[in-house]
């Protein structure tokens, strides 16, 4: 695991899962809204009820806690389900199965408890995001601690979408047992893969969020990118160059707890998703051109991945200690390295070797076997036809039951077209005469308005006269104001 790049790295090519991987194997698309996150609200008790088909009474009696958070025990989930599934209530029976399977098995938190996180990933009905960012957290955390153990996310769900793109057929999978399967993988070239077995090949995919050049995952536990531009081969399309820096850089790493203000950044980055795919890289092309290997190359020695197959044991040799020049010491180092490099490459050789030898004798069995299916093959064929000729009466009752099945579900469909034309004309009856009614009272506000702008513009015209008037006034005593002094002074 390359923790910069956010994927596996093999000698040759790369691999991590990919939300439209998880969506091809549980057939749930990736919904276009902001995905779950943990919050520290109360239960929904009246929105489990109705996802459970439960009565309110019977989710506030079977809510626990266990490890801080409430839930169900899986005993509980059991016991209703079968009260139900002897009732016939099937959609609560399904309800409560898949709740378990999503507390159980794809979000596992405690033993035998679905946690109310399971629930509302449930009630929402996205879990793809979720699954991923538990993937890649889990997997990014123990490798930046340089811990073993079990990773925290849903471990079967991994090894099915691993498993798929390895060979399912010829030496891979016959090759010997005691073979240990890091050398079994590390013998696996690019060609080996099946990039499009999901049949994803030329399809749109989530490639980045917002202003991000790459996909901020939420998971239970926390924040994390990961970068799906270096993996589009698994959607078949070709890697011609190496990434931009900016196309692989850490976006985001950091658990929920505590990161409030950057977990709402990262929920905002989710407003927008952008999908490419044919469009801009072109036809389906599931290969890595010069440049992007040689990237890969050079990249792969920069880190100094550590391949198996490539540690010597150094045995402590008894006896007084004596010291070494630099030179010396750097001369052994070289000579170490060098001959770690050669044990890899012959047992990876080896690897191959096997798996070739392999591959002819599979050959070889499969052809006995081609000749023995030969000679039963007819003896098949001539049962064939005796079963065909049964098929054929039994395919005719079949389908004259279904010819009344159809004729009963078209009369039941006209009664049912008849019905909903009725219901629709009282509708518009109704409708037109809320609209008579509506423009009546339109007319009368429109005749009430028309008046009072009549009444107005009067009442302007009176002022603009009575002003006028009182200009001619003033006029008119000025003058004779003007008059009586002159005669003063005459």
């Amino acid at each position: 695991y390359d923790p910069g790049l956010r994927c596996f790295v093999f000698p040759g090519y790369l691999l991590g899962p990919l939300m439209e991987d998880y969506v091809s194997i549980l057939g749930i698309q990736v919904r276009d809204q902001i995905p779950f996150h943990v919050t520290r609200a109360e239960p929904d008790v009246l929105g489990i009820s109705r996802a459970l088909y439960l009565s309110l009474e019977t989710v506030k009696e079977g809510l626990k806690e266990k490890g801080r958070l409430p839930g169900f025990h899986l005993s509980f989930l059991e016991a209703n389900a079968k009260e139900h599934a002897a009732m016939g209530n099937w959609r609560t029976v399904c309800a409560l199965i898949v709740v378990s399977i999503y507390g159980i098995v794809l979000f596992p938190n405690q033993k035998n408890f679905v946690d109310h996180n399971a629930i509302r990933l449930f009630m929402q009905r996205n879990p793809i995001p979720t699954l991923i960012g538990d993937v890649y957290y889990s997997v990014h955390n123990r490798n930046e601690k340089r811990r073993g153990g079990l990773v925290r996310c849903c471990s079967q769900l991994l090894f099915r979408w691993f498993m798929g793109y390895l060979p399912s057929r010829g030496a891979f999978v016959q090759i010997d047992p005691s073979v240990k399967w890091s050398f079994r993988l590390m013998g696996l070239r690019a060609d080996d893969i099946s990039w499009t077995h999901n049949g994803l090949a030329g399809r749109d995919f989530i490639c980045s969020c917002g202003s991000l050049p790459n996909v901020p995952l939420v998971g239970v536990q926390g924040c994390i990118n990961y970068n799906p531009m270096l993996l589009r081969r698994q959607m078949g399309f070709a890697m011609e160059v190496p990434p931009l820096g900016r196309e692989i850089q850490e976006s985001f790493y950091f658990p929920i707890d505590g990161n409030q203000a950057k977990l709402r950044q990262v929920l905002d980055e989710w407003r927008d998703i952008q999908r490419k795919g044919k469009v801009p890289y072109g036809k389906v092309n599931c290969q890595y051109f010069p440049l992007f290997e040689d990237w890969l190359r050079k990249r792969i020695e920069a880190t100094f991945l550590p391949f198996p197959g490539g540690d010597l044991g150094c045995p402590m040799i008894e006896g007084p200690s004596s010291s070494v020049s630099m030179e010396e010491f750097l001369e052994m180092k070289r000579a170490r390295d060098q001959l770690l490099t050669e044990k890899a490459e012959l047992e990876r050789g080896v690897a191959r070797f096997q798996a070739a030898n392999q591959e002819i004798k599979v050959k070889m069995e499969d052809q006995d076997k081609r000749h023995a299916l030969e000679a039963k093959r007819f003896e098949m064929d001539t049962a064939y036809y005796g079963k065909i000729s049964q098929a054929l009466a039994s395919s005719n009752r079949d389908h004259d039951i279904t010819k009344e099945k159809l004729f009963r579900a078209s009369k039941v469909i006209e009664d049912e077209k008849r019905r909903q034309i009725m219901v629709r004309d009282q509708r518009d009856d109704k409708v037109r005469s809320l609209i008579a009614e509506w423009e009546a009272k339109l007319q009368v506000k429109e005749s009430e308005k028309l008046k009072i702008i009549a009444e107005r513009d009067h009442y302007m015209a009176e002022r603009d006269h009575y002003f006028r008037q009182m200009k001619i006034h003033q006029k008119e005593v000025g003058r004779l104001q003007q008059e009586n002094t002159e005669l003063r002074f005459a």
